[in-house]
């Protein structure tokens, strides 16, 4: 008896007794206001569908930055493009500034008479500058995507400080010392089939004849043969309301980036969007297209545009390059190409002298074989 009072007792019904249950979350019913500021955090933190916006590569470990030198950039090309200017903290002091020859009494009676409506003012203005731009540092080295909300235009905007950057041959005004390409977004969407083929018709809609294919054409439109993609029944519908609009038969490039993704492959992605296009009036061209279908695939999101095709000519909008050129700069990987074709051509030049060499002394040869038999 006196040993069984030490003992534990079992729990009710053995072994298998009830076990504490784990707390588990509400599927989603509710939040706290901690987790619904965290959801709405790592919404705002990566790109979302129906978002445009424009990617950013940088120098690794530069990320930081880059952030900062693009938000900077955009913001003067926002000014200058579309007349928008950026909420300034030297505004917000100015009303300080013109207060400062004031008494003291007189300052502050003022300060809470204007206090509500001048700070509501100052918020309202840095929220509709925040709305335009919104940089995201995503996890993945070098890469930053930057939101763009109405009224920015990615593929114009891009192209206008492309083509700035080409210009500037002062290399003093360079602005940007980390950023390198720049690829403009028009539409973002779900990362899967029936995402990627709304996403196409969505952007592709404004340059090409969506009647689907009419040949049986195996050549890709990134030079790569594949499969011809059936035309959806999305694709079926909307044909009868393409017939109706003369498109201009511009040929095209489809050039698709794939990160962090593995749903989709390569030549699923071109063969969908080549199978939307009429190809008897628009040809594949991949040396010298009219239009280039940029697509970007970034986890489960699938982002696209359609750029000029001098996209290639202007260094794939990659503006160290672009600076480079204008300022007679030869970057490290040119350097290399040049070493390397040098390389090639001095040992050509051997193997022809080489060649002539041994083609001299055939002749000789014979002349000594023959005077031997003779």
């Amino acid at each position: 008896m006196g040993g069984d009072k030490g003992k534990r007792k079992a729990a009710p019904g053995g072994a298998e007794g009830q076990k504490k249950k784990k707390k588990t979350g509400s599927g989603g019913k509710w939040t706290t206001p901690n987790q619904a500021n965290k959801l709405a955090l790592e919404r705002n933190s990566v790109p979302q569908v129906g978002d445009r916006g424009i990617w950013v590569t940088c120098a690794r470990h530069q990320e930081n930055k880059a952030a900062r030198e693009v938000i900077s950039l955009f913001e003067e090309y926002i000014e200058s493009m579309y007349g928008i200017k950026p909420a300034s903290k030297e505004e917000a002091k100015a009303v300080d500034d013109d207060d400062a020859e004031l008494d003291i009494e007189a300052a502050i009676a003022k300060e809470l008479g204007e206090m509500k409506e001048r700070k509501t003012a100052e918020v309202r203005k840095e929220e509709d500058n925040k709305a335009l731009l919104k940089a995201m540092k995503l996890n993945i080295d070098c890469l930053l995507f930057v939101r763009t909300k109405t009224p920015i235009e990615p593929v114009e905007f891009v192209k206008r400080i492309v083509v700035d950057t080409k210009e500037c041959i002062d290399i003093r005004k360079i602005k940007c010392r980390y950023l390198n390409r720049l690829t403009p977004m028009s539409v973002m969407g779900k990362a899967t089939e029936q995402g990627l083929a709304e996403t196409a018709r969505q952007v592709l809609e404004e340059h090409f004849d969506l009647s689907g294919k009419k040949s049986d054409g195996e050549k890709s439109a990134e030079g790569d043969d594949g499969a011809e993609a059936a035309a959806s029944e999305e694709n079926k519908e909307g044909e009868g309301e393409d017939k109706k609009r003369e498109y201009k038969p511009y040929t095209y490039a489809i050039r698709p980036t794939l990160r962090n993704h593995s749903n989709l492959k390569r030549d699923v992605v071109i063969n969908t969007i080549a199978g939307l296009i009429n190809d008897e009036r628009h040809k594949v061209n991949l040396t010298n297209p009219d239009k280039v279908i940029l697509v970007d695939i970034f986890q489960t999101v699938c982002g696209m545009s359609v750029v000029d095709g001098d996209w290639d000519e202007l260094k794939k909008y990659n503006m160290t390059e672009l600076y480079n050129q204008a300022a007679g700069i030869t970057s490290v990987g040119q350097k290399n190409k040049e070493k390397q074709e040098k390389k090639e051509k001095e040992a050509q030049e051997q193997k022809e002298q080489q060649q002539q060499q041994q083609d001299e002394k055939k002749p000789e040869s014979a002349k000594e074989a023959k005077e031997e038999t003779a």
